[in-house]
C-alpha cells in the first residue's frame, strides 16, 4: 500500500498543486490535507506562507480551537485579508497577536464576535520591542471590523494609532466612549466609514469631534441614545462627502431632522439588528465596490 501511495505522489506536479489546487481549497480542507503525509504537509506550509487571504469557514468557526489557530498563524507571513469573525473560542489575545506580528501587510482585519480580545492583543510588549519588525504591525491596516468585541476600548485605538484606517466598525462594543471616539477622529483623519451602532456611551461630544474626518462618507450611530439633533446636524453639515447615515433607534434624534436629512440628499440606512450589522460590514458592495478591494 505504501509503495502504491508513493507512486501516486511521485506523479503529482507540486507546481500544479500549489498554483491551481490549493488556492481553491478552504482553510479546513488545507488543514486536513497537511496531516495526510509529509509531502502534502510541505506543500500546505508553502501555500500558507504565500497566502494573502484567510477566511475561516462558518461551519468551522465554532469547532476550531486556539491551538489550531496558533498553528495557522505561525505558518502565515503575507496575509492582507484576515477574517476571524465568529471564532469566539479560538481567537484569543495570543492568537491575534501572532497573526498581527507575522503579517505586516494586513489591509483588512475582521474579528467580529471574538469577545476574548482585549487591548493586550494590540499592545507591543517589552519582550518584543527589540524586534524592529514588530513596529510595522498594522502599519498597512485600512479596514478594522470588531463588532460585538465587548472588551475593545480606547486603549486598543491608541495602540492602532499608526494604522492608516479608512474603515472602522465597532458596533456593540461596551467600552467605546467619548474619549475613545475622540481618539479615532484624531488618529484616523482619513476615515471614510465609521460604525458606532449600539455604543451606548457615545454622546454629542464624541460626534462633534468627527467633523475633523473630512473624508467621512458613511456614518452609522444607530441606537446611540445620547446623541441629539445638534451633533448630527453639525457633522452632516461639515463633512461634505458624507452620503449615508444610520440613525435608527437614536431616541434623542427627532423625526423632523431625519426628514430634513433625506430631503438634503443623504441616504438614511436602516437595520439595527446584530445580523444586519455583520451584513452591512461584510457585503461585497460595502468593502469591494465602495472601497475598491
Amino acid at each position: 500500500m505504501s509503495t502504491a501511495h508513493g507512486n501516486i505522489l511521485s506523479r503529482l506536479n507540486p507546481e500544479v498543486l500549489l498554483h491551481y489546487v490549493l488556492p481553491y481549497l478552504d482553510i479546513t480542507s488545507i488543514r486536513q490535507l497537511c496531516f495526510t503525509c509529509t509531502t502534502f504537509q510541505d506543500l500546505t506550509d508553502c501555500h500558507l506562507l504565500c497566502r494573502t487571504s484567510l477566511v475561516i469557514p462558518e461551519k468551522t468557526r465554532k469547532s476550531i480551537k486556539e491551538k489550531h489557530m496558533l498553528c495557522l498563524a505561525e505558518k502565515t507571513r503575507n496575509l492582507k485579508y484576515l477574517d476571524l469573525s465568529g471564532c469566539s473560542d479560538a481567537v484569543t489575545n495570543k492568537t491575534l497577536k501572532c497573526f498581527i506580528y507575522r503579517n505586516h501587510s494586513l489591509v483588512l482585519l475582521n474579528i467580529s464576535g471574538c469577545f476574548k480580545i482585549t487591548a493586550k492583543a494590540f499592545a507591543i510588549e517589552e519582550d518584543i520591542l527589540e524586534d524592529k519588525a514588530a513596529l510595522y504591525a498594522l502599519s498597512n491596516l485600512e479596514i478594522f471590523i470588531a463588532n460585538w468585541c465587548r472588551m475593545v476600548d480606547g486603549e486598543c485605538i491608541v495602540s492602532m494609532s499608526h494604522a492608516p484606517l479608512r474603515v472602522l466598525s465597532l458596533a456593540g462594543t461596551w467600552y467605546m466612549d467619548d474619549d475613545a471616539v475622540s481618539d479615532c477622529s484624531t488618529f484616523f483623519r482619513n476615515l471614510e466609514c465609521l460604525n458606532l451602532s449600539k455604543c451606548y456611551k457615545v454622546t454629542d461630544r464624541a460626534v462633534n469631534k468627527l467633523v475633523h474626518c473630512k473624508k467621512l462618507r458613511v456614518l452609522k450611530i444607530s441606537s446611540c441614545w445620547r446623541v441629539t439633533d445638534a451633533a448630527v446636524s453639525r457633522v452632516t453639515e461639515e463633512c461634505g462627502e458624507l452620503m449615508q447615515v444610520a440613525l435608527d433607534d437614536c431616541r434623542s434624534v427627532t423625526r423632523a431632522l431625519m426628514v430634513q436629512l433625506g430631503e438634503d440628499g443623504l441616504l438614511l440606512l436602516e437595520g439595527g439588528k446584530r445580523d444586519a450589522e455583520q451584513m452591512w460590514d461584510c457585503s461585497s458592495s460595502y468593502l469591494k465596490h465602495k472601497f475598491r478591494f
